[in-house]
């Protein structure tokens, strides 16, 4: 009789967190959930001619869910680069869009959105470091801030060639 209360108090245990699993992952914000806003942020970005340089960026995101756009400048003193991207979901985890910020003019964007992170292929418009392509990571590092990487080759090696983390205003 003991073994058998003890059995069925382990079946409702293990009922009850598997009913709460759900709930706390149906909680966890969405990656574009609180986005829209006024955003500033700070970091590098490598410019050949210069090599790393740091700048400051302003920009504004409109949008939620299944489409956002964002809107900026970066720069440092007299130097100022259009920073810009619009998304849109695809379905389930999938990314297409926009990049404006690149001398070669718009570039596509395409990705899978995990968790925290959004990770794109960027495909340039002209040559870019000789080639045509990089990857660019979008990733949440709180409630009100996130991070925009753009990873590329550069002479044969990979590397970040622009990194900024980004604060609501």
């Amino acid at each position: 009789m003991k073994v058998l209360l003890m059995n069925r108090a382990l079946i409702a245990a293990a009922l009850s967190v598997a009913l709460l699993v759900p709930a706390a992952q149906a909680a966890q914000p969405k990656f574009f959930d609180n986005l829209s806003g006024s955003w500033s942020g700070s970091g590098q970005a490598y410019v050949k001619k210069y090599g790393d340089i740091s700048a400051n960026c302003r920009v504004a995101i409109k949008g939620a869910d299944s489409k956002i756009a964002m809107d900026g400048t970066c720069g440092m003193l007299v130097f100022r680069q259009a920073l810009g991207l619009s998304l849109k979901n695809v379905g389930g985890n999938k990314y297409v869009g926009t990049y404006t910020g690149s001398k070669t003019g718009p570039a596509r964007l395409e990705g899978t959105l995990t968790g925290d992170r959004l990770v794109m292929t960027i495909k340039w418009g002209g040559l870019v470091n000789g080639d045509r392509t990089a990857q660019m990571v979008l990733q949440r590092t709180g409630p009100n801030s996130f991070a925009q990487i753009v990873n590329d080759t550069v002479e044969g090696k990979k590397r970040s060639t622009s990194n900024f983390a980004f604060v609501r205003r």
